[in-house]
């Protein structure tokens, strides 16, 4: 388990490095009127709750899948809020770059979403792996 929640880490690590200064590169090369001075948020949020869910996960029970799936949703659910209310923030300091703001934040929590999404499916086929492992030999070859 340590293995796969550090290869979690550094996958979620290089993809938000990657997302974060790619996405600032093409704002500022061909969309600089949209790149927002609280650019740096974004990122930073989405790979902080990513830290917070792979933290989560590394102490789901392999034995309960059903638990392991309501976190996720719990999960989402958290993000969506919390997502709403950063840009409900940004907005009330910031009312002339919203729009701008609001846009950089669904790309990136859609971009987000796949890839925790991915992380996500890896874990319930490592639970399912584990699950399988512990049956009896003659019983993992009936089915």
């Amino acid at each position: 388990m340590k293995k796969l929640i550090r290869y979690f880490l550094i996958l979620h690590t290089s993809m938000s490095l990657i997302t974060g200064f790619g996405m600032w590169i093409i704002l500022k090369k061909f969309f600089p009127e949209v790149l927002v001075d609280g650019y740096i948020l974004v990122p930073l949020f989405f790979y902080v709750m990513g830290l917070i869910s792979i933290y989560i996960f590394k102490h789901s029970s392999p034995d309960k899948p059903a638990g392991a799936v309501n976190t996720y949703m719990l999960m989402r659910m958290i993000k969506i809020f919390v997502s709403f209310f950063i840009i409900l923030v940004y907005w009330i300091f910031d009312k002339t770059n919203i729009r701008n703001f609001a846009i950089i934040f669904i790309i990136f929590y859609l971009i987000n979403l796949i890839w925790e999404t991915n992380i996500y499916l890896w874990m319930e086929k490592y639970f399912k792996y584990k699950k399988d492992q512990e049956k009896p030999p003659r019983e993992r070859i009936d089915q």
